[in-house]
């Protein structure tokens, strides 16, 4: 049997809310690699098995492997710290609980001072400074709305008093790894963090900028790891560590841009979460990884792998996250949620929150989620987590999601305006309790969609205020007890809603008197049925006025696989249940 699926070519740009990606550009200096890398999935409609075959064993732990990647720069930008010019370098070595500072004598604009380890910079001009030594009681603190530069050199530095590094302007910052290094603070932020930007390890009044390839490893006790009043952006090439064990990991007041680069995140602090925006969270590229065993704080604010109030779009690039936290979400986006030629992985594993009523989620868009050219496998436990949530819609376009959840798999809940899209992708959604489930619409446009509902009275696809359509170039199995029907004003294909035999039976849809499968399955395992469950199927194969054989039994050498289901290809010793043709498009047995 061949799955219809619309062709389309590989894209080579990502688009963004931002301009992360920016057309080629020709310097004097050196050569500017603008283009994007290519898509990290594509869409493949030729492979045998058309789902992924790790995806009830997958986890999700840090990941070190070295990237890749071309290095974004655009002479116009301001965001690349090669773009800003400093006259002059402060030096700054530490060695245990003193500091050594050295720049040239000549040098005007700025003012030094020490106390121990501590350095404080005053500075009425644009400065740069370069970080090397070792001390456990030693802090950078830089005064004066002015550009800065902080360049780690080897550097590793505890502070016991609040930020290990504290950028007190509203200027561009940039914050450059040359050699490998280590920043912590202590937990002692209530004495010294008498200014509300001080909430971080590294902390920025600013826009803050980080980039380089030597690896950087932040140690949070106090607050946040890094924290700043406006934006933080993350450059492709980047090699950042961090272990959160007081607050976010990264959160910034305005918004968060990952360009690229390698991202390992572990969050323990109450109420913290792994990357947080007031406005948009946006990752182009690069690797994300996610780990949140964090606890709600004081006041029951639950946490998030991602979180925004606004948009979290990822345009690119691999994003994992692991939430075991109770009441927790993977990701969260107050208004939208965006995917676009990217990987995501999440597994959630916490319980809901009693006490503030916060339900654990996979991947929830207040308004909206969309999902573009993706692979997408949420698999959630415990509690009662839905894996795509949201109030209004849910799209998915040529993308391969792969849902296995303890509550619905795919959910939009606002009666009026509740709508679930599918277009030419592929969509499995295993849930313990209703598969698909919209209070509005459902659209199912074309691709193949294999929805399970294991639990009584659940649906695969549960639409039951609105219209149900069902295009003729999908292929549908809907597995539950009881299910919506297709709007029958709107269905221009043959559909069917058949019982299914007991757990673990095979069942088998072919045409009489030949040999091909259409689908062939062994019935799932549910939970709680007194009757049997039901199957609504509509096949691209189906034809009015044609007999098919519907099987009990059969051997199947199939063209295609998906996570139980064989599509295509041929079928022998077949056991007919029944044999029946459609004398209109829509029959229920």
């Amino acid at each position: 049997m061949k799955i219809s699926f619309y062709p389309f070519a590989i894209v080579i740009a990502a688009i963004s809310l931002i301009s992360c990606n920016e057309k080629k550009q020709k310097t004097i200096k050196a050569p500017v690699y603008n283009e994007p890398d290519p898509p990290v999935w594509t869409f493949n409609s030729d492979e045998k098995e058309l789902g992924t075959t790790d995806f009830y064993t997958f986890d999700i732990e840090p990941d070190y492997t070295a990237l890749n990647e071309r290095l974004h720069t655009d002479p116009s930008k301001k965001m690349y710290v090669e773009n800003s010019q400093f006259e002059d370098v402060i030096s700054i070595t530490y060695k245990g609980d003193r500091a050594f500072v050295n720049y040239d004598d000549d040098a005007t604009g700025f003012s030094v001072h020490t106390n121990g380890a501590h350095v404080t910079i005053n500075t009425s001009k644009d400065v740069a400074c370069r970080l090397t030594g070792r001390s456990s009681n030693g802090s950078l603190n830089i005064i004066g709305d002015h550009k800065v530069r902080v360049n780690l050199h080897g550097v590793n530095l505890k502070s016991a008093l609040g930020p290990a590094i504290c950028i007190n302007s509203k200027r561009r910052s940039f914050l450059v790894t040359d050699s490998t290094s280590v920043l912590s603070d202590d937990s002692l932020y209530a004495e010294a963090g008498k200014e509300k930007y001080h909430k971080g390890c590294v902390c920025s009044k600013g826009f803050l900028a980080i980039s380089g390839k030597a690896p950087l490893k932040i140690i949070a006790n106090g607050a946040d790891a890094i924290h700043s009043g406006k934006t933080i952006f993350i450059r492709r090439g980047s090699n950042i560590d961090i272990d959160s064990r007081a607050g976010s990991a990264i959160k910034a007041k305005n918004k968060v841009t990952v360009e690229g680069g390698l991202l390992n995140i572990q969050t323990t602090g109450p109420g913290g979460h792994g990357i947080a925006a007031k406005k948009e969270v946006v990752i182009c590229g690069g690797r994300t990884t996610i780990i949140s065993k964090s606890v709600p704080s004081k006041e029951h604010k639950n946490t998030r792998g991602i979180k925004s109030d606004s948009i979290v779009a990822i345009t690119g690039g691999i994003v994992r996250v692991k939430d075991s936290s109770v009441g927790g979400k993977g990701i969260r986006a107050g208004q939208r949620f965006y995917a676009k030629n990217c990987m995501i992985d999440v597994l959630t594993y916490g319980e809901d929150d009693k006490v503030s009523g916060s339900k654990n989620r996979g991947i929830k868009g207040a308004d909206e989620i969309r999902i573009d050219s993706s692979r997408v496998r949420v698999r959630t436990e415990n509690g009662w987590n839905e894996g795509l949530s949201s109030r209004h819609k849910i799209i998915i376009n040529n993308s391969l999601v792969e849902l296995n959840t303890r509550d619905d798999a795919i959910s939009a809940g606002e009666p009026k305006t509740a709508d679930i899209e599918i277009n030419n992708g592929r969509v499995y959604a295993d849930a313990a309790m209703d598969a698909i489930d919209s209070n509005g619409t459902v659209h199912i446009n074309g691709g193949l969609v294999y929805a399970i509902a294991r639990s009584r009275l659940c649906r695969g696809v549960d639409c039951d205020i609105y219209e149900f359509k069902i295009s003729p170039d999908a292929t549908l199995v809907s597995l539950g007890q009881i299910t919506s029907y297709p709007t029958a004003k709107l269905l221009e294909h043959p559909a069917c809603l058949i019982p299914v035999p007991p757990n673990d039976s095979v069942f088998c849809v072919s045409t009489t008197g030949k040999d091909d499968n259409l689908v062939h399955f062994k019935v799932p395992k549910f939970r709680f049925l007194t009757a049997p469950a039901k199957a609504l199927l509509s096949l691209p194969e189906f034809r009015q006025n044609v007999s098919y054989d519907f099987c009990h039994k059969a051997s199947v050498n199939p063209e295609h696989t998906f996570h139980g289901l064989s599509l295509g290809g041929t079928t022998t010793n077949k056991s007919v249940n029944v044999t029946h043709s459609f004398n209109r498009n829509y029959v229920m047995f």
